[in-house]
């Protein structure tokens, strides 16, 4: 959603946001990526002694990222330079309009983290426009959340399958574990960790759900693996920004609840006890 500052000497009193479809965006997340072409007028009361300075934290998408569409008198059109992210002109009263057409960064929204070999996908606030004096005071402002395709694929699946363990007569057993695993995603999502919440997401089944008690069973074992493993992952990217001291109590007591997991697991599937047995003993090895 937008945000603005309060009244000053110049405001921006009017601001739309199109996609390249010409659709209206100005009240929506804006995507990583994308080329917005923005509207917008600036009301001067009164000729100020300072120049104004424009501002946009977008990319070029095209020749130019500013154009002038009235006559304005503090603008000498023959020297301004709409191809740079920032122009300057005088502030004299009355009212300017401008189009501003800009693409956002393609990866604002993501950080690699070379220890685990992640991506990881977070909200970042922009300020795709920003007008302030030459004494750097900050007249108006509108900043936007940004978001990414990422993002946007992991809320409408965890929307799918929330609406469909809602609906959907199911055993018990199953819907409690389908809605673990959604918790799981959740918490990995905390993390930036979207890629990974969204392959969790896709092991519950859109229709077709199992019958208890054997392929129950086997889908809760699995679950049980993909979690812990995942956990994991969590845990190696806390430890670049924990303490040592924190970390080691965390994971030594992640990997201590493996035990009872272990038991069980072994009475279930012999494989999938000596995999978690490998994972904690990489948990161990972490501290």
């Amino acid at each position: 959603m937008p945000i603005s500052y309060a009244q000053a000497p110049a405001v921006i009193t009017s601001f739309t946001v199109l996609d390249p479809n010409g659709n209206d965006v100005t009240d929506e997340f804006l995507v990583a990526g994308g080329s917005y072409t923005i509207n917008f007028e600036i009301e001067i009361g009164a000729t100020l002694s300072d120049n104004i300075l424009l501002t946009t934290s977008m990319e070029k998408s095209g020749n130019s990222f500013w154009t002038l569409n009235n006559n304005y008198e503090g603008i000498d059109t023959s020297t301004w330079t709409p191809g740079s992210p920032s122009i300057t002109f005088q502030a004299v009263e009355g009212t300017v309009q401008f189009t501003l057409d800009g693409k956002i960064p393609e990866s604002i929204t993501e950080k690699e983290i070379g220890d685990i070999g992640k991506t990881i996908h977070a909200l970042e606030l922009v300020p795709l426009l920003v007008m302030s004096l030459d004494s750097m005071e900050i007249l108006d402002e509108r900043t936007y959340t940004i978001t990414d395709q990422t993002i946007i694929s992991y809320d409408a699946l965890l929307q799918s399958k929330t609406e469909k363990l809602d609906s959907i007569s199911m055993d018990e057993k199953y819907n409690s574990l389908a809605r673990e695993i959604v918790s799981e995603a959740e918490y990995l999502t905390s993390f930036g960790l979207y890629d990974d919440a969204i392959q969790l997401l896709e092991t519950i089944p859109d229709s077709d759900y199992p019958e208890p008690p054997r392929t129950t069973t086997l889908l809760i074992v699995s679950s049980i693996f993909l979690g812990i493993t995942t956990i994991a992952l969590a845990l190696l990217f806390i430890r670049t920004r924990s303490s040592t001291s924190y970390l080691s109590s965390s994971v030594s007591e992640k990997a201590d609840k493996l035990d009872l997991l272990l038991i069980k697991a072994s009475r279930i599937d012999r494989s999938l006890a000596d995999d978690l047995e490998t994972i904690k003993k990489e948990l161990k090895d972490l501290v």
